[in-house]
């Protein structure tokens, strides 16, 4: 079946899928189609979130020439580093980077005062 996916304040894709196919799948194939990382998708149904875990089949509004909202959020700190990451490194190492990376950067930011963090605001604004 097709399905398509409206991009808000963007461009439209059709997707051929199954009902077996997962959300997270469905994602996959806007990552491949329109270059929208995966974690900045939020897919909508009747304004309802999708599952990434869920099949097609799951949600019985869904159905040959559906339309699903596709909600493009903007990248976190996350994100950034782990695209940075992955121009030097393959994907798994990439991740194992950026986990490391952001478990030490909220271990560091958890040894910061209160006075700390705003002397670092002041002096960055």
């Amino acid at each position: 079946m097709k399905i398509t996916i409206k991009v808000l304040k963007g461009k439209d894709c059709t997707l051929e899928v199954s009902p077996k196919t997962t959300i997270l799948e469905v994602k996959e194939q806007i990552d491949a189609a329109l270059q929208i990382p995966i974690t900045n998708q939020k897919l909508l149904l009747l304004g309802r979130p999708l599952n990434n875990e869920q099949t097609i089949e799951s949600y019985p509004s869904i159905k040959d020439g559906t339309k699903l909202n596709l909600i493009v959020m903007k990248p976190g700190l996350r994100d950034c580093i782990h695209r940075a990451f992955r121009k030097y490194y393959n994907e798994a190492q990439s991740e194992r980077l950026t986990n490391e990376f952001m478990t030490d950067f909220e271990a560091k930011l958890k040894e910061q005062s209160l006075d700390d963090l705003e002397r670092f605001a002041d002096s960055t604004l």
